[in-house]
């Protein structure tokens, strides 16, 4: 037997409450009598009829309401209270009712009998068509008793078609339904509501893992949770994926909404238990309120959406409300992370390499291989302006994998041409993370039948920080390969000196950009190359703009030399045959 050792609840009681007892807020079945009724009707002699069918009877009089406006008649319908309403055969006017009052019993009034303009009124949501001139007392009573009675049976139905099959919440269209209700209250009340769209941090790993079975069972324990932090008079929706929205009624402070999204988050970070495994959750939230940011539906889910996507970027397990000021940013990034998808589909990136020279003779020991996005509209990019966001949407190991493989077929090319040069290719932190990543790059290498001893790999110091156990195998497992492995950006983060010192690093590459401007640098950078060069390692100096840099750099030590004095990038066709040496720039 299948068990959820967590909450406890167990996994058979948890289904038979999920799919036997509905766990959403939905249209709950009336008394086949409806008791209180709106009665809708400007013209006074035809209103003086009605009311007079409405309390012929003594034993069960109905509580009648009378509205002559049908705007207003739509927003005291969306204030609920009436079990039925009646009104003139309007279809916009039944249209606008149905929109705001989907529990209501709606009964059409009308003055001729049209079987087609009939049919679309039921198509629209009517519950009954009556007859002016055939209406009586008893007939009224008749048609709101048999429309109850329809109702009550088809209920169960209407309720499934707004409801998650899997965790029992409303669905999309119950969030919209009831969005479309709050949206006509706040315009009579000036009531406040909020959004609070939620994602659950990395969920796609749990999937790949375990499987989606396991996977449906955690998205039934998460629904529990959301609901009880949540208040009674709240409503919690899936709306596909590991996508909740929580609607937040009647609130009096912003704050109010990001207290409630702090609970979830808490709520969502208890560790679950399912068949065995133990599981730590996160989510991200995202927050948009009622009427500071948008005054409809879809502009306050989008805007929800994008409070989220600012929530991720920030660092997930955390809550970010919308920002109409970050919103272009925002929305530009956006449309980065999908250009980048589909860059990588239709071939839109590029390799250009810049020369890194050698301070001995001014030859050209290396290329660096460095990405350009040919962008359609925005024209040449480079990395600093898509980096982030290919890392925070995972495009950065398809991209990773793709400048391998092409920066291999440039080097194979060099070397067919009797250009002996190595080849350097930057790492990403993902990369660096990936415990194939030395089987991968063996494979490469052998289909490309370039030696591994031409490659050199650029690790960030702050990545090797980061991830020092990773990092550590990795560069074993490369160097096993006779990949040579270099730290980038080396002496920013003032901790991988050890590192160094142990690991099979071949050397490092230093920023040279503030030296020409500041003394202690350029004083640090020279000790820096000392301490490598005693430790046996070889020193890159980059970003080296002018002469004197480089003349200086070279006097201290350094090895090799790389930047816009040396050589800028260039495609693969404008340098192939044309290996630079330094008295020539």
């Amino acid at each position: 037997m299948l068990c959820i050792n967590c909450d406890g609840v167990n996994i058979i009681a948890t289904w038979s409450v999920i799919h036997g007892v509905p766990l959403c807020r939905a249209w709950i079945p009336m008394d086949t009598t409806a008791r209180k009724l709106l009665l809708v009707e400007m013209d006074p002699v035809k209103r003086e009829q009605l009311l007079a069918f409405c309390r012929s009877k003594d034993d069960a009089p109905l509580d009648v309401e009378v509205c002559t406006r049908p705007k207003e008649a739509v927003n005291r319908l969306a204030s609920g209270g009436f079990s039925a309403c009646l009104i003139p055969n309007d279809l916009t006017l039944l249209r606008d009712v149905r929109r705001v009052a989907n529990d209501t019993l709606c009964l059409l009034i009308s003055d001729a009998s049209e079987p087609e303009h009939d049919s679309t009124a039921i198509h629209d949501g009517a519950d009954d068509i009556l007859l002016r001139s055939e209406l009586t007392a008893e007939g009224l009573r008749r048609a709101l008793e048999h429309a109850g009675f329809r109702r009550q049976s088809g209920g169960k139905l209407a309720q499934q078609a707004k409801q998650d099959p899997l965790t029992g919440l409303g669905n999309r269209a119950m969030l919209e339904e009831e969005l479309d209700r709050l949206l006509l209250r706040s315009k009579r009340s000036q009531t406040a509501f909020a959004l609070l769209y939620i994602d659950l941090d990395y969920f796609k790993q749990i999937n790949d893992s375990f499987g989606h079975g396991l996977g449906d069972l955690l998205l039934a324990v998460i629904a529990n949770r959301l609901r009880r932090s949540m208040r009674d008079l709240d409503m919690i929706t899936r709306i596909g994926g590991d996508e909740f929205v929580a609607l937040l009624t009647d609130l009096h402070d912003a704050n109010d909404a990001a207290l409630i999204a702090s609970k979830i988050i808490h709520t969502l970070s208890e560790p679950i238990t399912l068949n065995g495994h133990h599981l730590l959750i996160s989510a991200s939230v995202g927050i948009a309120t009622h009427p500071q940011h948008g005054s409809s539906a879809s502009e306050l889910l989008n805007n929800a959406d994008q409070a989220l996507y600012r929530a991720k970027a920030g660092g997930r397990n955390g809550y970010s409300f919308y920002s109409p000021e970050e919103d272009a940013q925002t929305q530009h990034n956006l449309d980065i992370e999908q250009g980048l998808r589909h860059g990588l589909l239709e071939g839109q990136f590029r390799l250009h390499f810049q020369p890194i020279v050698d301070t001995r003779n001014g030859h050209t020991h290396a290329w660096e291989a460095l990405l350009r996005w040919q962008h359609p509209t925005l024209g040449l990019l480079t990395p600093d302006a898509f980096l982030k966001l290919a890392e925070h949407s995972g495009l950065i190991l398809p991209m990773g994998h793709w400048v391998i493989g092409k920066a291999l077929e440039g080097i194979k090319k060099w070397r067919s041409a009797g250009v002996d040069c190595r080849l350097s290719i930057n790492l990403s932190d993902r990369e660096l993370k990936q415990p194939r990543f030395a089987d991968q790059l063996r494979q490469l290498l052998i289909k490309s039948g370039v030696p591994a001893n031409v490659i050199q790999l650029e690790l960030r110091e702050d990545a090797l920080l980061k991830h020092a156990s990773q990092a550590e195998k990795l560069c074993k497992s490369l160097a096993a390969l006779g990949v040579d492995i270099w730290l980038d950006h080396f002496g920013e983060e003032y901790g991988a000196m050890s590192y160094l010192a142990r690991l099979p690093i071949k050397g490092i590459k230093l920023d040279a950009r503030k030296m020409a401007d500041d003394g202690d640098y350029a004083s640090y950078l020279r000790n820096l190359i000392g301490l490598s060069r005693d430790m046996d390692k070889q020193v890159t100096a980059n970003y080296v703009e002018d002469a004197h840099c480089a003349e200086q750099l070279s006097s201290w030590g350094g090895d090799f030399l790389q930047g816009y004095w040396i050589g800028k990038p260039r495609p693969l066709e404008d340098v192939m045959g044309q290996p630079l040496t330094l008295s020539s720039t």
